[in-house]
């Protein structure tokens, strides 16, 4: 399919991975219709089929999602991804999906080392009137832990489409727990600069894709 085809097939591309180092240096698109997600790429090779199906799979072990039934290639949320409810962490997830080949841990904790201090940050869900609220807290040095602390929660709301609660708690728009892709976004919303610049160099490397492929750029 040409890329107008595909896009009136599955909706707006979120996020194109140039590169897919674990097969023949595929690209590869996460798509969005309604819904629905479509893990898709443009090359035809031998085996590519199994591939989307990794990435999706992976998409739904570390992402939280669950898989379209009779679909090798699809996945969605429980909420419907109503008003764009777990959309924004998305790109994050596909590069993690497709760029690594780790296994996921569900025992583990939703931790990671603050990059501006000497804490342990940690996200930990808590179920409030059948609400998931996560709260931000650390271990270790720090000399002003509560601004680190709304940091991380302004990049929780700004890269996670996360609802701000109060300075130190978040939640899903859809107040569903979803440990998973909060593994995901906490890393991210860590150091919103470097976050930046990473975004910034990722979306120039895009634009260069997704003019070969024949997207606009805008």
């Amino acid at each position: 399919m040409k890329p107008q085809e595909v896009i009136e097939k599955y909706g707006t591309c979120l996020e194109l991975i140039s590169m897919d180092p674990f097969f023949h240096e595929i690209t590869v698109g996460l798509f969005l219709k309604d819904s629905t997600l479509t893990v898709h790429s443009y090359r035809n090779k031998d085996g590519v089929k199994e591939r989307l199906t990794q990435i999706r799979d992976r998409i739904v072990l570390f992402g939280g999602a669950k898989p379209l039934e009779g679909s090798y290639n699809q996945a969605t949320y429980d909420c419907g991804m109503k008003n764009g409810c777990c959309t924004s962490p998305l790109r994050f997830l596909l590069k993690r999906a497709v760029m690594k080949n780790d296994n996921y841990d569900s025992e583990s904790k939703i931790t990671v080392k603050d990059l501006r201090s000497e804490m342990q940050l940690y996200l930990t869900p808590k179920e409030v009137e059948g609400k998931t609220i996560y709260t931000v807290s650390g271990e270790g040095e720090a000399k002003k832990p509560e601004i680190r602390y709304r940091a991380v929660v302004n990049g929780l709301n700004r890269y996670g489409g996360c609802v701000k609660v109060s300075h130190t708690e978040v939640s899903l728009q859809c107040f569903r727990r979803n440990d998973a892709i909060m593994k995901i976004i906490l890393p991210i919303a860590r150091n919103i600069s470097a976050t930046e610049d990473s975004l910034a160099a990722e979306d120039m490397a895009g634009q260069m894709t997704t003019q070969t492929l024949g997207f606009s750029s805008t």
